[in-house]
C-alpha cells in the first residue's frame, strides 16, 4: 500500500481480462487530469483530424483515465504537466507510426527542437509537428518554472526518448533481440523519470543500482502487457513497421497469432514473478522512504497499465474494425 494518500485502491475482480498480481489505485485529483488530457488534445490534434477522433476515442474507457490509474502517487501540479507532455506525444505517435521510417525521424528531430531554448528562434514545423513544438516549448517552461532543480534532467531524458523512439529499421527475429528495444520506446525510462519527478523521489547513486533490475524487469512487464493486449488495434494499421511482440513470437517458434498472444501471456506473468522475487530481495536489505516510495510507484504504473489495457476501447474494440 502506497505510503501517502492521494489515490484510492480499485478492485480488479471486476474486470475478468485483468491477469496481473500487481495492485491498482487511481489518482483522487480525476478532474484536473482529465483537464490536462483535453488540453493537449485540443491544442495539439487539429480538429476533424484522424489523430483527435483517435485520441478522443482513447480517452472513452469507462474505468478511468491511463494517467490517473498508472501514476496515482504523482503531485498533482507536476502530473498535469507529465500529462500534457505525455499525451502530446502519442499524439504525435499516431501521426508519425504511419509515415515512412525516414520522414518520422525527420519529424522527431524537429518535435525535439521544442526542448532546447537555443532552438526557440526555429520556426520549422515540419510536415506533420506543427503547433506540438511550441506546446512542448511551453510545457518545458512551465515545468522549470516548477521545479528549476529536477526538470533539467527530465529534459534531457525526454530529448533522449525523442531521439531513439523508433529508431530501428530492424526486424526483430526473436523476443530476447527485441525486448531491450521495446523497453525505452514505450516510453518506460521517461515515464520513470517523470515518475520520480512528480513524487519529489531522490535515489543514491547505490539505490539507483539496486533497483535497476527489479524497474527494468517491470518495464518488460508493461511493454508486453501492451503488445498484449493492443495487438487487436496494431494488427490492422497501415504503417511499414509494426512493433509488437506477437509477431516477433508467431516468426521465432513457427505459431498461429493466436497461439502467439497466449505464449506471450505466459511469459508477461513469468516476468511478473520475476519482478515479485526481485522485491523481496531489495526488501531483505534497509530501504530509505524514498527507495519503498519508488518501488510502489513502480508496480502500480506496471498494475495500471495492465489494467487500463484491459478495459479500453482503443485496444479492445478498435476503430480500425469499424
Amino acid at each position: 500500500m502506497p505510503t501517502t494518500t492521494l489515490s484510492t485502491p480499485i478492485d480488479t475482480s471486476r474486470v475478468s481480462t485483468y491477469f496481473s498480481y500487481l495492485p491498482v489505485r487511481i489518482h483522487k485529483e480525476i478532474a484536473a487530469i482529465d483537464n490536462a488530457t483535453h488540453d493537449a488534445i485540443e491544442t495539439c490534434a487539429p480538429e476533424g483530424s484522424k489523430e483527435r477522433k483517435q485520441a478522443l476515442y482513447r480517452h472513452t474507457n469507462p474505468y478511468g483515465n491511463p494517467y490517473a490509474l498508472c501514476h496515482g502517487e504523482c503531485d498533482i501540479k507536476k502530473l498535469e504537466f507529465f500529462v500534457k507532455v505525455v499525451e502530446m506525444i502519442w499524439i504525435d505517435d499516431d501521426v508519425t507510426e504511419e509515415l515512412s521510417y525516414s520522414l518520422a525521424q525527420e519529424e522527431h528531430d524537429i518535435l525535439r527542437q521544442g526542448l532546447d531554448p537555443r532552438q526557440d528562434h526555429n520556426d520549422n514545423v515540419g510536415k506533420t509537428v506543427g503547433v506540438k513544438k511550441q506546446y512542448l516549448r511551453d510545457a518545458r517552461d512551465g515545468m522549470l518554472a516548477l521545479d528549476p532543480i529536477g526538470t533539467p534532467g527530465v529534459i534531457q531524458t525526454l530529448d533522449r526518448y525523442l531521439q531513439e523512439y523508433d529508431s530501428s529499421e530492424q526486424n526483430f527475429k526473436t523476443i530476447e533481440e527485441y525486448l531491450p528495444y521495446r523497453i525505452p520506446n514505450a516510453g518506460y525510462r521517461v515515464c520513470c523519470h517523470f515518475t520520480r519527478w512528480a513524487m519529489d523521489i531522490h535515489l543514491t547513486d547505490e539505490e539507483s543500482e539496486s533497483v535497476r533490475e527489479f524497474e527494468w524487469t517491470l518495464g518488460g512487464v508493461l511493454a508486453l502487457t501492451n503488445d498484449y493486449f493492443s495487438w487487436r488495434k496494431e494488427k490492422l494499421q497501415s504503417t511499414d513497421r509494426i512493433r509488437n511482440a506477437v509477431p516477433v513470437l508467431m516468426h521465432q517458434y513457427g505459431l498461429s497469432q493466436e497461439v502467439a498472444r497466449v505464449l506471450l501471456k505466459g511469459f508477461i506473468v513469468e516476468e511478473e514473478e520475476k519482478a515479485k522475487n526481485l522485491r523481496k530481495k531489495l526488501e531483505e536489505g534497509e530501504m530509505s522512504p524514498d527507495m519503498k516510495r519508488y518501488v510502489e510507484a513502480l508496480e502500480l504504473y506496471a498494475g495500471g497499465n495492465c489494467y487500463w489495457s484491459a478495459t479500453c476501447p482503443r485496444y479492445n474494440k478498435p476503430q480500425e474494425e469499424e
